[in-house]
């Protein structure tokens, strides 16, 4: 070896490895040059411009959230420091249905586009991705495409149902943007236009990405009292096109609902044994976030108001106090709030563990970083896994969780030498402290920083504690097909 194959840019000094697919953590040491990992091991006799020392640390792959609503935050705040302060180095944007392109036709909205900000859409994936590079973002991103938006797009009405030629137009602009670098489409079912989708319309959309090696991902239509019949949905449409499914940010919302995961979950096993690339995400957290729906007003007991337009003075207020200061029932108050957004608290902490322990769970934030008073997962999810998930309550040991918020989402969305500490991989790295790490943000002070995270490199260039002057994010594409592997317990040979 020549002398000058033993410099680096940077070396990661005497860490536990934990290389992102669920073996056992190893002692040594990881070395960075050219933002790739380029050695691993005792690299005491290689020199480097940059040493950090890692003794008692973790060092792991950068962490992927997949579910991220940041897609204008990229054009907006490129320092995405929500994202770094916690070790995510990639995010998969563009879900719910709700994406930054392609822009509706003049005239047609959702109030769903409210979860992305302000700032104008774009035409199409080309665009968006040339606006995100202009920019250099803080950290890499993958996006997908939104149903609601090819609705608006084509579709005169899109609460209608959509003609022959209306729907011939989605599938173009589909397989456009898969072709142009996006990495799948998704729904929100739950949401308008895209409540009015009927099977046969997400069928011609699944098989566009299916050909495509691509997936989608989808808002279920219903997460209270219909959610089996609702993630069944959305499984048959990936059954009969042949298309990876990802059931979002999985959860069983009303008390009546508590404990129904263990029939949503076979369900999804008994579609993986049939051969079906099916996965899900959850946040660790009981309360849910989304735009606010008086209705709901009826059935779940506390809401928090996160934003409001004609109202910004009830932002962090529970609905049941704006109601009392207004002289009013709790939906009237709702609707006067509009548009608004709201955390709902409507979910049991033991079954957000029960589906985060499932094989095939990874985790996406689904943080809005839009809110005026977000929900407090925009920046504490991942760090809640690692302490309160892991460390604190044991659901799994520490090599497993790092797993599914990196080797996972990787191998599910077709991101090449992304999510491993692996000799030639990408230098997406982030060093914890295990024994301290944790989430810091609450419902009260939503953007407190988390503890532990010692430091975090994207593309080999060190980004947090101190952001750099030249922002090293990349657009990312998907590489190869969607692959649905799982992170099992106890398992000597993980599937990556």
């Amino acid at each position: 070896m020549q002398q000058d194959d033993r410099r680096l840019d940077v070396k990661i000094a005497n860490g536990w490895i934990i290389d992102g697919t669920a073996t056992p953590r190893q002692q040594g040491d990881v070395g960075i040059r050219a933002g790739r990992v380029v050695a691993l091991g005792d690299l005491s006799d290689w020199t480097a411009d940059t040493t950090i020392d890692a003794t008692a640390k973790v060092v792991a792959p950068g962490f992927i959230d997949t579910h991220g609503h940041d897609d204008l935050m990229f054009i907006e705040k490129p320092a995405l420091d929500w994202k770094t302060s916690q070790g995510i180095t990639s995010v998969v944007v563009g879900n719910c249905g709700v994406s930054a392109f392609p822009a509706p036709l003049p005239g047609n909205h959702a109030a769903a586009l409210a979860l992305l900000g302000d700032s104008p859409l774009f035409d199409s994936m080309t665009d968006y991705t040339q606006a995100v590079q202009k920019l250099s973002p803080m950290i890499n991103v993958a996006a997908l495409v939104g149903h609601a938006n090819l609705r608006m797009a084509v579709m005169a009405d899109p609460m209608a149902t959509p003609t022959e030629e209306e729907q011939q137009a989605m599938e173009r602009l589909l397989d456009n943007a898969l072709t142009s670098g996006a990495v799948g489409f998704s729904t929100g079912l739950a949401y308008e236009p895209g409540c009015m989708a009927q099977p046969s319309e997400l069928e011609g959309l699944a098989a566009v990405a299916a050909k495509h090696g691509s997936l989608h991902t989808s808002h279920i239509r219903n997460e209270g009292d219909t959610v089996e019949e609702s993630v069944e949905e959305v499984l048959s449409v990936g059954r009969d096109s042949q298309c990876a499914t990802l059931v979002s940010h999985h959860k069983c919302m009303l008390p009546a609902n508590w404990g129904r995961s263990r029939h949503t979950l076979a369900n999804i096993d008994r579609a993986r044994a049939e051969g079906m690339e099916a996965t899900l995400d959850i946040y660790p957290y009981s309360g849910s976030s989304t735009i606010l729906i008086p209705e709901r007003a009826h059935t779940i007991d506390r809401i928090r108001i996160t934003w409001s337009e004609p109202h910004p003075e009830c932002n962090g207020m529970d609905l049941s106090d704006v109601a009392e200061q207004w002289g009013c029932d709790r939906e009237t108050a709702a609707r006067k709030l509009l548009p608004a957004g709201a955390i709902y608290f409507a979910m049991d902490e033991s079954e957000v563990h029960r589906i985060f322990s499932h094989p095939c769970c990874m985790v996406g934030s689904d943080g809005l970083p839009a809110d005026a008073q977000p929900h407090p997962r925009l920046w504490g999810s991942f760090t809640r896994i690692l302490g309160p998930y892991v460390r604190e309550a044991g659901l799994m040991p520490l090599e497993q969780a790092v797993a599914k918020m990196t080797a996972l989402p990787a191998s599910v969305f077709g991101l090449k030498d992304r999510g491993v500490l692996q000799e030639g991989a990408w230098a997406d790295v982030v060093v914890f402290d295990p024994e301290t790490v944790t989430d810091c943000a609450t419902w009260e002070q939503p953007t407190l920083p988390s503890e532990g995270v010692e430091a975090v490199f994207v593309n080999g260039v060190q980004v947090f504690p101190q952001a750099p002057a030249q922002r090293p994010g990349q657009v990312l594409n998907r590489a190869f097909a969607a692959k649905a592997k799982s992170v099992e317990q106890g398992s000597s040979s993980p599937s990556f």
